[in-house]
């Protein structure tokens, strides 16, 4: 009797330690940036050949902020039909001195980043990107999905879809333009996926569907 209940606590003791932690990590205020969006939009270009190092913790909170953050009270960065706010952003990152390797969401309200899975781009992405082996050098691969039920009690199924894309391609946008800010390179990612077996490997609510994806990285010179 004591050496079974020694085995069921050892081996839930083992799958706590290869679990992701759930702790909320907070990220530091997004910086303001000086540069123009003229020049912004200048500077703006699709780069696939992307390298390290990671992506800082600034870097990243930056980047989310400038797609789902909060400019003010319960309102985002972005328009959203009926302000429902359908969007939810994920983010891959390979292992850096500022955040374990891993997926991890991200929350607009507490502007943190939560762990929901093990894994790195290469891992994740190697047998859903297709022919865009690219993707997987990136340091960072943005993710997003959307909850169309948010919408549909009040705009009917068709336009629930419809203006979830829209405010994906707003929410992407704004990332990509700060991507040019911070001097940092990446492209849209759009078609060519496996999106049914990535939304699989990455365990997500049968709610949601994926739509974007953002690979993020040093532009390799």
């Amino acid at each position: 009797m004591h050496t079974l209940a020694f085995s069921l606590l050892a081996t839930a003791m083992m799958a706590q330690e290869g679990a992701p932690a759930t702790q909320a990590i907070k990220l530091p205020v997004a910086a303001t940036s000086s540069i123009t969006l003229d020049d912004t939009l200048k500077q703006r270009v699709s780069s696939r050949n992307l390298t390290g190092p990671p992506l800082s913790l600034q870097e990243l909170s930056q980047l989310l902020w400038s797609a789902q953050g909060e400019n003010r009270p319960n309102r985002r960065t972005v328009p959203s039909a009926g302000a429902r706010y359908p969007l939810e952003l994920y983010v891959i990152v390979a292992n850096s001195r500022a955040l374990a390797e891993g997926v991890y969401k991200y929350s607009p309200k507490d502007h943190s980043l939560t762990k929901v899975k093990d894994g790195n781009p290469k891992s994740i992405l190697e047998k859903t990107a297709g022919r865009q082996a690219w993707i997987i050098e990136a340091p960072a691969v943005f993710l997003v999905s959307g909850v169309y039920s948010r919408l549909e009690d009040r705009y009917g199924p068709f336009l629930a879809e419809r203006w979830t894309y829209w405010e994906s391609g707003a929410a992407v946008q704004t990332m990509t333009l700060k991507v040019a800010a911070l001097g940092l390179g990446a492209t849209v990612v759009g078609g060519a996926i496996d999106w049914d077996s990535l939304h699989a490997a990455l365990g997500l609510p049968e709610n949601e569907k994926l739509n974007m994806m953002l690979p993020v990285g040093r532009i390799k010179r």
